[in-house]
């Protein structure tokens, strides 16, 4: 049997968007900065781009295929189990100094602004409209206001959005693959798995960049083009960079624990593994 692996570019989107552009409200604790950032919001979305992703793969499975899939995704990417898994690797890894820079400017004029942005664009109302303005914006840029795009491709590569949200997705498709083969009883060594990964993954950096890019555009739309000066020299600060590279690397990590989950799950229901 040929395992069905879904398609991770929506999921990788949503990952590089939903954190590397999330911000916080005043807090000074990392759990207090995660419940105010948005952040417990953006892992509840993971389940459902999940889904979408599963749903937007170009041919239809099988019956039996499907109905293994629904339940596998049944507690699949739990957000509040998440959340605690990713502030336990973070840990003790910012100190109070970068939670007290973190906090202070996260309630300031420009911080407020800039969260309430991301969260009117978080609505699933505003993600449709997202994914048809975004690219009509994006396209604009390059001969309406050049300097502002110049500054959106620095804020995503600042964030490493691209590197991390392709990392990630690899990951997750390794470990779902790995473990769907190793059920069927067909294991093969790690460079064939990545191999055959990135076969079928053909194009996942591309697509990445592009709905990045296509959601930063939409989203900063109405920002002054000084207060996103002001707001990358933040994300470039001791306090923005160590939270987020912090932040990646924990939901990294989690999310490829997840997708492993999910693969064992879905052999269980196919009936190719125990419980």
């Amino acid at each position: 049997m040929t395992p069905f692996v879904p398609p991770l570019t929506r999921l990788a989107f949503a990952l590089c968007c939903l954190v590397s552009l999330t911000v916080a409200a005043p807090a000074q604790t990392l759990h207090e900065i995660n419940n105010a950032n948005g952040f417990h919001e953006m892992l509840v979305a993971i389940g459902p781009g999940f889904i979408t992703a599963v749903k937007s793969a170009p041919e239809t499975p099988p019956q039996k295929v499907q109905d293994a899939l629904a339940a596998a995704l049944e507690g699949a990417f739990d957000a509040d189990k998440m959340e605690a898994a990713i502030e336990t690797r973070m840990a003790d890894k910012l100190p109070a100094k970068d939670l007290a820079d973190l906090a202070s400017f996260y309630a300031s004029p420009l911080g407020k602004q800039v969260t309430a942005l991301e969260i009117q664009a978080s609505t699933p109302e505003e993600r449709q409209r997202k994914a048809i303005e975004g690219p009509k914006i994006l396209g604009e840029l390059p001969s309406r206001d050049p300097a502002r795009l110049a500054l959106y491709k620095k804020i995503v590569d600042d964030l490493s959005a691209i590197d991390t949200g392709e990392a990630v997705a690899l990951n997750m498709g390794y470990a779902m693959l790995s473990e769907m083969l190793g059920a069927a009883g067909k294991a093969l060594p790690d460079d064939q798995i990545m191999a055959l990964l990135r076969q079928r993954s053909e194009g996942l950096r591309r697509d990445i960049e592009t709905d990045v890019m296509d959601a930063t555009a939409y989203i900063y739309r109405d920002l002054p083009l000084e207060d996103l000066k002001l707001y990358e020299t933040f994300l470039v600060s001791p306090a923005g960079r160590h939270y987020y590279d912090q932040m990646q690397v924990a939901l990294g990590a989690v999310m490829t624990d997840e997708a492993r989950s999910f693969g064992h799950r879905f052999f269980v229901a196919l009936g190719y593994r125990k419980a």
